[in-house]
Protein backbone atom coordinates (compact mmCIF):
# COMPACT_ATOMS: atom_id res chain seq x y z
CA UNK A 1 0.00 0.00 0.00
CA UNK A 2 2.99 2.17 0.61
CA UNK A 3 4.65 1.91 -2.33
CA UNK A 4 1.34 2.37 -4.21
CA UNK A 5 0.64 6.01 -2.37
CA UNK A 6 4.45 6.46 -3.28
CA UNK A 7 3.75 5.73 -6.80
CA UNK A 8 0.64 7.79 -7.17
CA UNK A 9 2.51 10.70 -5.76
CA UNK A 10 5.03 10.15 -8.06
CA UNK A 11 2.66 10.29 -10.95
CA UNK A 12 0.24 13.01 -9.59
CA UNK A 13 3.81 15.30 -9.44
CA UNK A 14 4.55 14.44 -12.58
CA UNK A 15 1.29 15.41 -14.19
CA UNK A 16 0.84 18.42 -12.25
CA UNK A 17 4.42 19.78 -13.82
CA UNK A 18 3.67 18.30 -16.89
CA UNK A 19 0.55 20.84 -16.77
CA UNK A 20 2.14 23.72 -15.60
CA UNK A 21 4.43 24.31 -18.23
CA UNK A 22 2.06 23.98 -20.62
CA UNK A 23 -0.20 26.81 -18.01
CA UNK A 24 3.49 28.74 -18.26
CA UNK A 25 3.49 28.86 -21.80
CA UNK A 26 0.22 30.14 -22.00
CA UNK A 27 0.99 32.98 -19.60
CA UNK A 28 4.00 34.22 -20.83
CA UNK A 29 1.88 34.57 -24.22
CA UNK A 30 -0.63 36.52 -22.18
CA UNK A 31 1.56 38.64 -20.66
CA UNK A 32 3.38 39.82 -23.75
CA UNK A 33 0.19 40.70 -24.99
CA UNK A 34 -1.39 42.40 -21.54
CA UNK A 35 -1.07 46.06 -20.25
CA UNK A 36 -1.49 48.22 -17.54
CA UNK A 37 -3.07 46.88 -14.61
CA UNK A 38 -3.89 43.50 -16.50
CA UNK A 39 -0.34 42.68 -17.09
CA UNK A 40 0.61 43.06 -13.42
CA UNK A 41 -2.14 40.74 -12.59
CA UNK A 42 -0.92 38.40 -15.17
CA UNK A 43 2.76 38.75 -14.13
CA UNK A 44 1.89 37.58 -10.43
CA UNK A 45 -0.21 34.49 -12.12
CA UNK A 46 3.11 33.63 -13.63
CA UNK A 47 5.38 33.88 -10.52
CA UNK A 48 2.68 31.73 -8.77
CA UNK A 49 2.83 29.18 -11.78
CA UNK A 50 7.08 29.36 -12.11
CA UNK A 51 7.35 29.22 -8.07
CA UNK A 52 4.87 25.94 -7.99
CA UNK A 53 6.59 24.28 -10.92
CA UNK A 54 10.23 24.85 -8.84
CA UNK A 55 8.74 23.25 -6.22
CA UNK A 56 7.38 20.19 -7.53
CA UNK A 57 10.90 19.88 -8.63
CA UNK A 58 12.55 20.29 -5.45
CA UNK A 59 9.35 17.72 -3.88
CA UNK A 60 11.16 15.04 -6.59
CA UNK A 61 14.83 15.92 -5.40
CA UNK A 62 15.42 17.02 -8.97
CA UNK A 63 17.21 20.17 -7.87
CA UNK A 64 18.96 21.22 -10.91
CA UNK A 65 15.85 21.28 -13.03
CA UNK A 66 13.95 23.25 -10.14
CA UNK A 67 16.96 25.97 -10.86
CA UNK A 68 15.24 27.36 -14.50
CA UNK A 69 11.62 28.10 -13.07
CA UNK A 70 12.80 28.91 -9.96
CA UNK A 71 15.50 31.85 -11.72
CA UNK A 72 12.69 33.01 -14.06
CA UNK A 73 10.32 33.66 -11.54
CA UNK A 74 13.67 35.88 -9.84
CA UNK A 75 13.70 37.63 -12.92
CA UNK A 76 9.86 38.38 -13.39
CA UNK A 77 9.53 39.54 -9.76
CA UNK A 78 12.05 42.05 -9.98
CA UNK A 79 12.38 43.40 -12.92
CA UNK A 80 8.54 42.76 -14.01
CA UNK A 81 6.98 43.59 -10.99
CA UNK A 82 9.66 45.92 -9.57
CA UNK A 83 9.79 43.98 -6.10
CA UNK A 84 12.18 42.69 -3.53
CA UNK A 85 12.66 38.43 -3.95
CA UNK A 86 10.56 37.06 -1.62
CA UNK A 87 12.47 35.14 0.98
CA UNK A 88 10.79 31.63 -0.25
CA UNK A 89 12.28 31.85 -3.67
CA UNK A 90 16.05 33.08 -2.45
CA UNK A 91 15.29 30.01 -0.21
CA UNK A 92 14.46 27.48 -2.51
CA UNK A 93 17.28 28.97 -5.44
CA UNK A 94 19.97 28.35 -2.23
CA UNK A 95 18.46 25.32 -1.48
CA UNK A 96 19.19 23.55 -5.04
CA UNK A 97 22.64 25.51 -4.98
CA UNK A 98 23.80 23.78 -2.09
CA UNK A 99 22.99 20.37 -2.92
CA UNK A 100 24.22 20.43 -6.59
CA UNK A 101 27.29 21.80 -5.20
CA UNK A 102 28.05 25.31 -5.41
CA UNK A 103 28.68 26.86 -2.06
CA UNK A 104 29.57 30.56 -3.40
CA UNK A 105 26.00 30.62 -5.06
CA UNK A 106 24.21 28.99 -2.08
CA UNK A 107 25.71 30.91 0.74
CA UNK A 108 24.18 34.02 -1.48
CA UNK A 109 21.09 33.63 -2.07
CA UNK A 110 20.51 31.90 1.93
CA UNK A 111 22.50 35.20 3.01
CA UNK A 112 19.64 37.36 0.98
CA UNK A 113 17.00 34.50 2.13
CA UNK A 114 17.80 35.29 5.63
CA UNK A 115 17.74 39.06 5.71
CA UNK A 116 14.54 39.30 3.63
CA UNK A 117 12.69 36.85 5.99
CA UNK A 118 14.40 39.24 9.01
CA UNK A 119 12.63 42.24 7.21
CA UNK A 120 9.51 40.77 7.11
CA UNK A 121 9.49 38.57 10.20
CA UNK A 122 8.79 35.38 8.27
CA UNK A 123 9.64 33.16 11.39
CA UNK A 124 9.91 29.94 9.19
CA UNK A 125 12.41 31.01 6.35
CA UNK A 126 14.40 32.65 9.42
CA UNK A 127 14.92 29.35 10.82
CA UNK A 128 15.68 27.29 7.65
CA UNK A 129 17.68 29.97 6.32
CA UNK A 130 19.62 29.87 9.12
CA UNK A 131 19.78 26.52 9.15
CA UNK A 132 21.13 25.79 5.48
CA UNK A 133 23.58 28.98 6.08
CA UNK A 134 24.88 26.68 9.12
CA UNK A 135 25.08 23.52 6.18
CA UNK A 136 27.10 25.75 3.86
CA UNK A 137 29.96 26.85 6.43
CA UNK A 138 29.68 23.10 7.61
CA UNK A 139 30.87 22.01 4.26
CA UNK A 140 33.19 24.91 3.78
CA UNK A 141 34.65 23.60 7.58
CA UNK A 142 34.14 27.14 8.79
CA UNK A 143 33.18 25.29 12.16
CA UNK A 144 32.71 28.48 14.42
CA UNK A 145 30.38 29.91 11.86
CA UNK A 146 28.28 26.97 11.26
CA UNK A 147 27.62 26.51 15.11
CA UNK A 148 26.42 30.23 15.65
CA UNK A 149 24.14 29.42 12.53
CA UNK A 150 22.80 26.20 13.36
CA UNK A 151 22.50 27.76 17.53
CA UNK A 152 20.65 30.91 15.70
CA UNK A 153 18.30 27.80 13.39
CA UNK A 154 17.26 26.08 16.77
CA UNK A 155 16.66 29.05 18.64
CA UNK A 156 14.54 30.41 16.20
CA UNK A 157 12.49 27.17 15.36
CA UNK A 158 12.11 27.00 19.05
CA UNK A 159 10.23 29.96 19.13
CA UNK A 160 8.52 29.40 16.29
CA UNK A 161 7.26 26.15 17.53
CA UNK A 162 9.13 24.49 14.79
CA UNK A 163 9.72 20.83 15.87
CA UNK A 164 11.40 19.58 12.71
CA UNK A 165 13.94 22.62 12.71
CA UNK A 166 14.73 22.09 16.17
CA UNK A 167 15.48 18.60 15.76
CA UNK A 168 17.56 19.18 12.75
CA UNK A 169 19.68 22.14 14.33
CA UNK A 170 20.74 20.02 17.11
CA UNK A 171 21.33 17.28 14.84
CA UNK A 172 23.78 19.09 12.61
CA UNK A 173 25.13 20.74 15.79
CA UNK A 174 26.31 17.54 16.78
CA UNK A 175 27.83 16.71 13.04
CA UNK A 176 29.54 19.96 13.12
CA UNK A 177 31.33 18.42 16.38
CA UNK A 178 32.02 14.92 14.81
CA UNK A 179 33.55 16.70 11.80
CA UNK A 180 36.14 18.35 14.51
CA UNK A 181 36.83 14.77 16.03
CA UNK A 182 34.96 16.21 18.98
CA UNK A 183 32.99 12.98 19.55
CA UNK A 184 32.63 13.61 23.31
CA UNK A 185 30.41 16.88 22.61
CA UNK A 186 28.71 15.15 19.68
CA UNK A 187 27.15 12.59 21.61
CA UNK A 188 24.75 14.17 23.75
CA UNK A 189 23.46 16.05 20.68
CA UNK A 190 23.14 12.90 18.47
CA UNK A 191 21.41 11.06 21.28
CA UNK A 192 19.01 14.19 22.25
CA UNK A 193 17.74 14.69 18.56
CA UNK A 194 17.51 10.86 17.80
CA UNK A 195 14.89 10.62 21.05
CA UNK A 196 13.36 13.75 19.53
CA UNK A 197 13.35 12.15 16.43
CA UNK A 198 11.65 9.48 17.34
CA UNK A 199 8.76 10.89 19.39
CA UNK A 200 8.19 13.40 15.64
CA UNK A 201 5.54 12.03 13.39
CA UNK A 202 8.33 12.48 10.57
CA UNK A 203 10.04 9.34 9.39
CA UNK A 204 12.06 11.13 6.71
CA UNK A 205 13.36 12.95 9.99
CA UNK A 206 13.72 9.81 11.82
CA UNK A 207 16.41 8.41 9.23
CA UNK A 208 18.48 11.47 8.91
CA UNK A 209 19.06 11.02 12.85
CA UNK A 210 19.42 7.41 12.47
CA UNK A 211 22.04 7.61 9.75
CA UNK A 212 23.88 10.75 11.42
CA UNK A 213 24.46 8.42 15.13
CA UNK A 214 25.40 5.58 13.15
CA UNK A 215 27.77 8.14 10.93
CA UNK A 216 29.08 9.28 14.48
CA UNK A 217 29.87 5.55 15.65
CA UNK A 218 31.42 5.14 12.06
CA UNK A 219 34.27 8.14 12.43
CA UNK A 220 34.83 6.08 15.71
CA UNK A 221 35.71 3.16 14.04
CA UNK A 222 33.10 1.76 15.65
CA UNK A 223 32.13 -0.33 12.77
CA UNK A 224 30.08 -2.82 14.23
CA UNK A 225 27.97 -0.20 16.46
CA UNK A 226 27.33 1.80 13.06
CA UNK A 227 25.20 -1.22 10.80
CA UNK A 228 21.97 -1.43 13.02
CA UNK A 229 21.76 2.69 12.66
CA UNK A 230 22.39 2.54 8.46
CA UNK A 231 19.97 -0.75 7.96
CA UNK A 232 16.94 1.39 10.00
CA UNK A 233 17.53 4.35 8.25
CA UNK A 234 17.74 2.62 4.88
CA UNK A 235 14.70 0.79 5.53
CA UNK A 236 12.63 4.04 6.37
CA UNK A 237 13.94 6.26 3.52
CA UNK A 238 12.86 3.45 1.08
CA UNK A 239 9.75 3.33 2.64
CA UNK A 240 8.89 7.58 2.60
CA UNK A 241 11.12 8.08 -0.48
CA UNK A 242 14.22 10.10 -0.68
CA UNK A 243 17.01 9.44 -3.49
CA UNK A 244 19.31 11.45 -1.86
CA UNK A 245 19.14 9.92 1.34
CA UNK A 246 18.97 6.65 0.10
CA UNK A 247 22.26 7.03 -1.96
CA UNK A 248 23.78 8.66 1.14
CA UNK A 249 23.05 6.04 3.58
CA UNK A 250 24.09 2.79 1.25
CA UNK A 251 27.82 4.98 0.50
CA UNK A 252 27.98 5.09 3.88
CA UNK A 253 26.88 1.86 4.71
CA UNK A 254 29.24 0.42 2.04
CA UNK A 255 32.25 2.39 4.16
CA UNK A 256 31.12 0.17 7.67
CA UNK A 257 31.44 -2.81 5.78
CA UNK A 258 34.74 -2.64 4.00
CA UNK A 259 36.01 -1.29 7.87
CA UNK A 260 34.51 -4.75 9.04
CA UNK A 261 36.21 -6.43 6.05
CA UNK A 262 32.96 -7.70 4.58
CA UNK A 263 34.06 -6.20 0.73
CA UNK A 264 31.58 -8.13 -1.14
CA UNK A 265 28.42 -6.45 1.01
CA UNK A 266 29.92 -2.98 0.46
CA UNK A 267 30.53 -3.27 -3.22
CA UNK A 268 26.81 -4.61 -3.08
CA UNK A 269 25.52 -1.43 -1.72
CA UNK A 270 27.70 0.78 -4.10
CA UNK A 271 26.68 -1.22 -6.93
CA UNK A 272 22.93 -0.01 -5.98
CA UNK A 273 23.64 3.55 -4.62
CA UNK A 274 25.95 3.90 -8.55
CA UNK A 275 23.41 4.20 -11.20
CA UNK A 276 20.61 6.39 -8.43
CA UNK A 277 23.04 8.81 -8.19
CA UNK A 278 24.00 8.94 -12.63
CA UNK A 279 20.48 9.61 -12.65
CA UNK A 280 19.58 12.10 -10.11
CA UNK A 281 22.68 13.91 -11.49
CA UNK A 282 24.63 14.17 -7.68
CA UNK A 283 27.80 14.67 -8.78
CA UNK A 284 29.29 15.20 -4.96
CA UNK A 285 27.72 11.45 -4.20
CA UNK A 286 28.72 9.85 -7.65
CA UNK A 287 32.32 11.18 -6.38
CA UNK A 288 32.15 9.61 -2.94
CA UNK A 289 30.91 6.35 -4.48
CA UNK A 290 33.53 5.70 -7.12
CA UNK A 291 35.79 7.01 -3.82
CA UNK A 292 34.89 4.54 -1.77
CA UNK A 293 34.84 1.81 -4.37
CA UNK A 294 38.77 2.76 -4.79
CA UNK A 295 38.72 2.43 -1.30
CA UNK A 296 37.39 -1.17 -1.12
CA UNK A 297 39.33 -2.44 -4.08
CA UNK A 298 42.57 -1.01 -2.75
CA UNK A 299 41.81 -2.98 0.76
CA UNK A 300 41.14 -6.04 -1.40
CA UNK A 301 44.78 -5.28 -2.94
CA UNK A 302 42.74 -5.37 -6.12
CA UNK A 303 45.47 -1.89 -7.58
CA UNK A 304 44.48 -2.16 -10.92
CA UNK A 305 40.50 -1.65 -10.60
CA UNK A 306 41.13 0.73 -7.60
CA UNK A 307 42.97 3.21 -10.01
CA UNK A 308 40.39 2.41 -12.39
CA UNK A 309 37.87 4.21 -10.15
CA UNK A 310 40.52 6.13 -8.54
CA UNK A 311 40.88 7.68 -11.73
CA UNK A 312 37.45 8.65 -12.38
CA UNK A 313 36.78 10.11 -9.26
CA UNK A 314 39.34 12.35 -9.37
CA UNK A 315 38.35 13.05 -13.54
CA UNK A 316 34.50 13.96 -11.48
CA UNK A 317 35.90 16.44 -9.04
CA UNK A 318 38.86 18.09 -11.05
CA UNK A 319 37.66 21.22 -9.83
CA UNK A 320 38.94 20.07 -6.46
CA UNK A 321 41.52 18.31 -7.11
CA UNK A 322 44.42 18.35 -4.43
CA UNK A 323 47.53 17.39 -3.61
CA UNK A 324 46.56 14.58 -1.46
CA UNK A 325 44.39 13.05 -4.01
CA UNK A 326 47.71 13.11 -6.27
CA UNK A 327 49.68 11.54 -3.81
CA UNK A 328 46.86 8.67 -3.07
CA UNK A 329 46.94 7.96 -6.94
CA UNK A 330 50.57 7.81 -7.31
CA UNK A 331 51.32 5.75 -4.38
CA UNK A 332 48.45 3.30 -6.03
CA UNK A 333 50.20 3.22 -9.04
CA UNK A 334 53.61 2.95 -7.29
CA UNK A 335 52.65 0.19 -5.17
CA UNK A 336 50.69 -1.60 -8.72
CA UNK A 337 53.36 -1.17 -10.41
CA UNK A 338 56.40 -2.35 -7.79
CA UNK A 339 53.98 -5.82 -7.17
CA UNK A 340 54.58 -6.58 -10.95
CA UNK A 341 57.95 -5.94 -10.66
CA UNK A 342 58.74 -7.91 -7.85
CA UNK A 343 56.93 -10.94 -9.77
CA UNK A 344 59.47 -10.69 -12.37
CA UNK A 345 62.39 -10.42 -10.60
CA UNK A 346 61.58 -12.85 -7.81
CA UNK A 347 61.21 -15.51 -11.12
CA UNK A 348 64.54 -14.55 -12.75
CA UNK A 349 66.32 -14.44 -9.29
CA UNK A 350 65.16 -17.91 -8.74
CA UNK A 351 66.16 -18.79 -12.09
CA UNK A 352 69.69 -17.29 -11.15
CA UNK A 353 70.26 -19.12 -7.83
CA UNK A 354 69.51 -22.53 -9.36
CA UNK A 355 72.36 -22.29 -11.19
CA UNK A 356 74.27 -20.71 -9.12
CA UNK A 357 74.18 -22.82 -6.28
CA UNK A 358 76.15 -25.58 -7.66
CA UNK A 359 78.92 -23.63 -8.41
CA UNK A 360 79.16 -21.95 -5.16
CA UNK A 361 78.89 -25.95 -3.40
CA UNK A 362 82.12 -26.54 -5.25
CA UNK A 363 83.74 -23.65 -4.70
CA UNK A 364 83.16 -23.28 -1.12
CA UNK A 365 83.92 -26.85 -0.41
CA UNK A 366 87.43 -26.39 -1.97
CA UNK A 367 88.39 -23.10 0.03
CA UNK A 368 86.86 -23.77 2.87
CA UNK A 369 89.62 -25.54 5.01
CA UNK A 370 92.23 -23.01 3.17
CA UNK A 371 90.72 -20.08 4.76
CA UNK A 372 89.32 -21.36 7.93
CA UNK A 373 92.95 -22.22 9.11
CA UNK A 374 94.21 -18.86 7.84
CA UNK A 375 90.72 -17.24 9.00
CA UNK A 376 91.74 -18.48 12.90
CA UNK A 377 95.40 -16.84 12.75
CA UNK A 378 94.21 -13.39 11.10
CA UNK A 379 91.35 -13.32 13.33
CA UNK A 380 93.21 -13.43 16.93
CA UNK A 381 95.40 -10.50 15.86
CA UNK A 382 92.74 -8.42 14.06
CA UNK A 383 90.36 -8.99 17.02
CA UNK A 384 92.77 -7.85 19.74
CA UNK A 385 94.47 -4.39 17.27
CA UNK A 386 91.05 -3.40 17.06
CA UNK A 387 89.68 -3.50 20.77
CA UNK A 388 92.58 -0.84 20.92
CA UNK A 389 92.02 1.72 17.68
CA UNK A 390 87.94 1.40 18.69
CA UNK A 391 88.45 1.90 22.11
CA UNK A 392 90.99 5.12 21.18
CA UNK A 393 88.35 5.83 18.34
CA UNK A 394 85.58 5.58 20.73
CA UNK A 395 87.10 8.47 22.73
CA UNK A 396 87.89 10.82 20.24
CA UNK A 397 84.93 10.19 18.19
CA UNK A 398 81.98 11.16 21.58
CA UNK A 399 84.37 14.12 22.06
CA UNK A 400 84.18 15.20 18.90
CA UNK A 401 80.37 14.56 18.42
CA UNK A 402 79.92 16.76 21.98
CA UNK A 403 81.47 19.71 20.43
CA UNK A 404 79.63 19.18 16.91
CA UNK A 405 76.51 19.17 18.75
CA UNK A 406 77.16 22.31 20.99
CA UNK A 407 78.30 24.44 17.91
CA UNK A 408 75.08 22.54 15.77
CA UNK A 409 72.70 23.68 18.57
CA UNK A 410 74.09 26.93 18.54
CA UNK A 411 74.06 27.73 15.34
CA UNK A 412 70.40 26.29 15.13
CA UNK A 413 69.57 28.78 17.81
CA UNK A 414 70.84 31.68 15.97
CA UNK A 415 69.87 30.75 12.74
CA UNK A 416 66.24 30.79 14.39
CA UNK A 417 67.05 34.10 15.64
CA UNK A 418 67.81 35.47 12.70
CA UNK A 419 64.58 33.87 11.00
CA UNK A 420 62.68 35.57 12.99
CA UNK A 421 63.97 39.10 13.27
CA UNK A 422 63.69 38.62 9.16
CA UNK A 423 59.95 37.99 9.37
CA UNK A 424 58.81 39.70 12.12
CA UNK A 425 57.95 43.26 13.45
CA UNK A 426 60.10 44.06 16.41
CA UNK A 427 57.89 46.36 18.11
CA UNK A 428 54.03 44.34 17.49
CA UNK A 429 56.00 40.42 17.14
CA UNK A 430 53.67 40.44 13.81
CA UNK A 431 54.83 39.39 10.17
CA UNK A 432 56.14 41.96 9.04
CA UNK A 433 56.10 43.43 4.92
CA UNK A 434 58.62 40.08 3.94
CA UNK A 435 57.42 37.25 5.58
CA UNK A 436 53.82 38.64 4.46
CA UNK A 437 54.40 39.03 1.21
CA UNK A 438 55.74 35.81 0.92
CA UNK A 439 52.96 34.18 2.72
CA UNK A 440 50.96 36.17 -0.04
CA UNK A 441 52.91 34.76 -2.85
CA UNK A 442 52.04 30.95 -2.05
CA UNK A 443 48.67 31.38 -1.67
CA UNK A 444 48.11 32.85 -4.90
CA UNK A 445 50.00 29.93 -6.51
CA UNK A 446 47.28 27.95 -4.05
CA UNK A 447 44.90 29.99 -6.11
CA UNK A 448 45.92 29.17 -9.19
CA UNK A 449 45.94 25.39 -8.22
CA UNK A 450 42.71 25.25 -6.42
CA UNK A 451 40.48 28.12 -7.15
CA UNK A 452 40.04 28.72 -4.04
CA UNK A 453 39.33 32.39 -2.41
CA UNK A 454 41.36 34.46 -0.46
CA UNK A 455 40.79 37.92 0.90
CA UNK A 456 43.01 40.88 2.25
CA UNK A 457 42.06 43.27 4.47
CA UNK A 458 43.91 46.38 4.52
CA UNK A 459 43.61 48.28 8.28
CA UNK A 460 44.65 52.04 9.42
CA UNK A 461 44.68 52.95 12.97
CA UNK A 462 42.70 56.06 12.72
CA UNK A 463 44.30 58.77 15.56
CA UNK A 464 47.69 57.13 16.44
CA UNK A 465 49.31 60.66 15.00
CA UNK A 466 47.65 62.37 17.69
CA UNK A 467 48.03 59.73 20.11
CA UNK A 468 51.63 60.18 19.86
CA UNK A 469 51.61 64.21 19.21
CA UNK A 470 49.92 64.43 22.78
CA UNK A 471 50.69 61.54 24.84
CA UNK A 472 54.58 60.50 23.35
CA UNK A 473 55.30 57.91 21.30
CA UNK A 474 55.29 55.52 23.94
CA UNK A 475 51.59 55.69 24.13
CA UNK A 476 51.44 55.55 20.19
CA UNK A 477 54.09 51.86 20.42
CA UNK A 478 51.39 50.84 23.40
CA UNK A 479 48.39 51.59 20.98
CA UNK A 480 50.03 49.44 17.89
CA UNK A 481 50.79 46.41 20.33
CA UNK A 482 47.47 46.42 21.66
CA UNK A 483 45.81 46.48 18.42
CA UNK A 484 48.14 43.95 17.02
CA UNK A 485 46.95 41.68 20.16
CA UNK A 486 43.71 42.47 19.25
CA UNK A 487 43.82 41.81 15.52
CA UNK A 488 45.79 37.96 16.59
CA UNK A 489 42.96 36.76 18.58
CA UNK A 490 40.00 37.78 16.27
CA UNK A 491 41.42 35.98 13.50
CA UNK A 492 41.45 32.29 12.38
CA UNK A 493 44.76 30.22 13.13
CA UNK A 494 45.18 29.79 9.18
CA UNK A 495 44.99 33.52 9.06
CA UNK A 496 47.91 36.15 8.60
CA UNK A 497 48.29 39.39 9.82
CA UNK A 498 50.89 41.71 9.73
CA UNK A 499 52.24 45.02 10.37
CA UNK A 500 52.80 46.70 7.17
CA UNK A 501 54.12 49.96 7.52
CA UNK A 502 53.79 52.89 10.19
CA UNK A 503 49.46 52.42 11.59
CA UNK A 504 48.58 50.48 8.62
CA UNK A 505 48.29 46.31 9.35
CA UNK A 506 47.68 44.07 6.23
CA UNK A 507 45.27 40.46 6.95
CA UNK A 508 45.43 37.13 4.70
CA UNK A 509 42.05 35.55 4.86
CA UNK A 510 42.53 32.21 3.02
CA UNK A 511 39.26 30.37 1.99
CA UNK A 512 36.91 33.23 2.49
CA UNK A 513 34.87 35.55 0.54
CA UNK A 514 33.96 39.50 0.75
CA UNK A 515 31.18 38.51 2.43
CA UNK A 516 33.04 35.94 4.85
CA UNK A 517 35.53 39.16 4.91
CA UNK A 518 32.70 41.61 5.83
CA UNK A 519 32.02 39.75 8.84
CA UNK A 520 35.18 39.43 10.38
CA UNK A 521 35.81 43.02 9.90
CA UNK A 522 32.86 44.05 11.44
CA UNK A 523 33.75 42.08 14.17
CA UNK A 524 37.54 43.85 14.58
CA UNK A 525 36.00 47.29 14.26
CA UNK A 526 33.44 46.48 17.35
CA UNK A 527 36.24 45.27 19.29
CA UNK A 528 38.20 48.05 18.78
CA UNK A 529 35.50 50.55 19.40
CA UNK A 530 34.09 49.11 22.47
CA UNK A 531 37.86 48.42 23.70
CA UNK A 532 39.24 49.92 26.97
CA UNK A 533 42.30 50.97 26.14
CA UNK A 534 44.07 53.09 28.89
CA UNK A 535 47.60 54.34 29.23
CA UNK A 536 49.06 55.90 32.00
CA UNK A 537 45.56 56.23 33.31
CA UNK A 538 44.42 58.30 29.90
CA UNK A 539 41.32 56.05 28.06
CA UNK A 540 42.13 56.15 24.11
CA UNK A 541 39.42 56.17 21.33
CA UNK A 542 40.48 54.16 18.47
CA UNK A 543 39.01 53.46 15.19
CA UNK A 544 39.58 51.51 12.43
CA UNK A 545 39.17 52.39 8.54
CA UNK A 546 39.42 48.68 6.82
CA UNK A 547 39.77 47.99 2.85
CA UNK A 548 38.89 44.48 1.37
CA UNK A 549 39.54 43.10 -1.56
CA UNK A 550 39.24 39.47 -2.99
CA UNK A 551 41.63 38.13 -4.96
CA UNK A 552 40.43 36.91 -8.35
CA UNK A 553 41.76 35.60 -11.77
CA UNK A 554 43.19 38.14 -13.93
CA UNK A 555 44.67 40.28 -11.59
CA UNK A 556 47.79 40.06 -9.91
CA UNK A 557 49.18 40.03 -5.88
CA UNK A 558 50.04 44.18 -6.77
CA UNK A 559 46.62 44.91 -7.97
CA UNK A 560 45.25 43.11 -5.49
CA UNK A 561 47.29 45.25 -2.63
CA UNK A 562 46.32 48.52 -4.68
CA UNK A 563 42.67 47.98 -4.66
CA UNK A 564 42.65 46.80 -0.76
CA UNK A 565 44.68 49.86 -0.25
CA UNK A 566 42.21 52.22 -2.28
CA UNK A 567 39.16 51.05 -0.49
CA UNK A 568 40.56 51.00 2.68
CA UNK A 569 41.03 55.15 2.02
CA UNK A 570 37.80 55.13 1.08
CA UNK A 571 36.51 53.88 3.75
CA UNK A 572 38.68 56.65 5.89
CA UNK A 573 36.40 59.07 3.85
CA UNK A 574 33.16 57.29 4.70
CA UNK A 575 33.36 56.78 8.31
CA UNK A 576 35.61 53.64 8.70
CA UNK A 577 33.14 50.57 7.81
CA UNK A 578 34.73 48.14 5.94
CA UNK A 579 34.21 49.32 2.10
CA UNK A 580 32.62 45.88 -0.10
CA UNK A 581 35.44 44.39 -2.47
CA UNK A 582 35.69 45.47 -6.00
Amino acid sequence: MKKNSALLLLIFCLATTALAGDGIEALKRELAQATGSARNVVARRLLAALNAEGDSYQKRNENKESLAPYLEALALQEKELGEPPSAHLLNRIGLAELILGDYDKALDFLLRALAAAEKNNERTYITSSSYLIGYVHRDLRNFSLSLNYFNAAHEAALAAGDQYYAIMSLNEIGNVYVYQEQYDKALPYKEKSLELARKFANRKLLATCLHDMGHLHLMQDQAAKTLPYFQEALAISREVGGQREIIIILINTADANRRMGRFNAGLACLDEALPLAEKSGLAKLLSDILETYSCIHEDMKNYPQALVYQRRYQELREHLFNEEKAKQTAEMQTRFEVEKKQRENELLRSEKRIASLALAKQRNQRNFLFFLALLILLLAALLYSRFRIKARANRELEAANSKISSQQAKLREAYRNMEDLAGHDQLTGLSNRRAFLEELEREAKRFQREQKPFTLVMTDLVGLKAVNDTLGHDAGDFVLRAAADLFSRSLRAQDTVARWGGDEFLFLLPGTTAQGAQVICASIQKKISNGDFRFNGNHLQLAVSMGIATFRAGISVEECLREADQEMYRSRRCGHAPADEK
